[in-house]
């Protein structure tokens, strides 16, 4: 097995993701001499761990709506739960009508369908729209507007995984493209890690939550 990149978690095997020390990382990687040029980070999504819930056991992208509809009722949307115990229960609720299975987990396709309905039973005309193609903008739009959003992801260091977008670090150097590092929660640890976006060659989806087009 090759060695990670410095800043890289032992079983990330040199793939895209596993990243816990961004700037050692990419130093190594794309080889020194880089410097930030631009950093994005939404505050106050909770930190949220799959075993927290119920069994733990392939609920990765309940957790992950269910830290973002938290970071909305912070927000100012009192109608959302308090408890995030509770937020769980409606959005696995829900989840369970719409072919989520304890055995497999949330199929990509019904997720944004989820979310828009989390949104109707707590009130509010918001919504959620997935896409399974993507560029940089897609991410950055959402991330620049304060928006987290769920990354699932098909192969890789997160095969069929969820997280949580939070985030970016944009790295420069003279002569060479950017490098971007997309911040997640991952449902898993309770630290932020990295994905380096150009490495990001794979399936899978993004879901952008869409809170309601009036303010609470």
């Amino acid at each position: 097995m090759e060695h990670p990149f410095a800043g890289q978690l032992e079983v990330a095997n040199n793939g895209y993701a596993g990243i816990i020390d961004p700037e050692a990382y990419v130093n190594d990687r794309y080889h020194g001499r880089w410097t930030l040029k631009r950093s994005v980070q939404i505050e106050g999504v909770p930190v949220l761990l799959q075993r927290q819930f119920e069994n733990g056991k392939n609920n990765c992208t309940l957790t992950s709506i269910t830290a973002i509809f938290r970071f909305y009722r912070n927000h100012g949307y009192a109608n959302i739960p308090d408890d995030v115990t509770q937020i769980q229960e409606d959005v696995r609720e829900i989840a369970f009508r719409h072919h989520f299975k304890d055995e497999k987990g949330t199929p990509p396709t019904q997720i944004a369908t989820i979310i828009t309905k989390l949104w109707k039973r707590y009130g509010y005309d918001g919504r959620g729209s997935s896409r399974y193609l993507w560029k940089w903008s897609t991410f950055e739009r959402e991330l620049r507007a304060g928006r987290p959003f769920v990354l699932n992801m098909a192969n890789g260091f997160y095969k069929n995984h969820s997280v949580t977008g939070v985030g970016y670090l944009q790295f420069e150097k003279w002569g060479f493209p950017d490098v971007i590092l997309l911040a997640v929660l991952d449902n898993r640890s309770k630290d932020v890690r990295y994905i380096d976006f150009n490495e990001f060659n794979f399936w899978g989806s993004v879901t952008r939550v869409h809170p309601p087009t009036t303010r609470p």
